[in-house]
C-alpha cells in the first residue's frame, strides 16, 4: 500500500487556476515590455509569450476534460 498523495480533479484544478493565474500575469509582462527574456543576448521574448499561451490552452484543455 504506497503513502503517495493523489490529489482529486478538484485539487488539480485549483492548483492549476493559481498556477494560470500567474503564468496570465508573467504573459502580460512579456506583452507590455517590463519583462524580457534573453538566451545568448537575444531577445527571445516572443517566443516565450507564444509558449506561455500555448501552455495555458494546453492544460486548460486537460482539466477541461476532467482526466
Amino acid at each position: 500500500m504506497s503513502d503517495a498523495f493523489v490529489p482529486t480533479h478538484e485539487q488539480l484544478a485549483k492548483r492549476w487556476r493559481d498556477l494560470r493565474e500567474m503564468l496570465i500575469q508573467q504573459l502580460d509582462m512579456f506583452e507590455t515590455g517590463a519583462l524580457t527574456l534573453r538566451s545568448n543576448d537575444v531577445n527571445v521574448s516572443e517566443a516565450a509569450i507564444a509558449d506561455l499561451k500555448r501552455s495555458i490552452l494546453d492544460f486548460d484543455a486537460l482539466i477541461s476534460g476532467g482526466s
